[in-house]
């Protein structure tokens, strides 16, 4: 099952492209739109949250693996972006319950594997404000 999700992470350069302040809105839905109810029934199915989500990094460390040593890095980054600003938001929205649990394992396994990586999640409603707060990446206070 969870090779059916991979595609969310790793089909990344059309959905990095469209995360702009004019963009996101738009793109962040038609990500929900065909990943969600991926998601939502894998998460229904799968026990524990926290085996899919090991699942899940085992399937993008291969893929890094697979990539020449030079893009690994590149490659690695932009798919945790992908993870900051698509899937775990989607995952944070989606109203199936281990949806939130699975974000949360992901985002500790990934701090468990890679300690000097860590990341954080934002719900969609977070990131789509500091677009409208934010002028020449200073954010202003309210």
């Amino acid at each position: 099952m969870y090779e059916e999700l991979l595609p969310s992470i790793q089909e990344r350069e059309a959905w990095l492209k469209a995360f702009g302040r004019q963009t996101y809105r738009d793109a962040f839905r038609s990500y929900t739109e065909r990943f969600g109810p991926l998601y939502m029934e894998a998460a229904r199915n799968c026990g524990d949250p926290a085996d899919l989500a090991q699942k899940l990094l085992d399937g993008l460390e291969r893929g890094w693996r697979a990539q020449r040593f030079w893009r690994r890095g590149v490659v690695r980054a932009e798919e945790k972006q992908m993870v900051v600003v698509y899937l775990s938001p989607m995952l944070l929205g989606l109203e199936e319950p281990a949806c939130q649990s699975l974000a949360q394992a992901l985002m500790e396994q990934w701090a468990a594997r890679w300690p000097g990586d860590r990341y954080t999640m934002a719900p969609y409603d977070q990131i789509q404000a500091g677009f409208r707060n934010a002028i020449m990446g200073i954010e202003l206070r309210r």
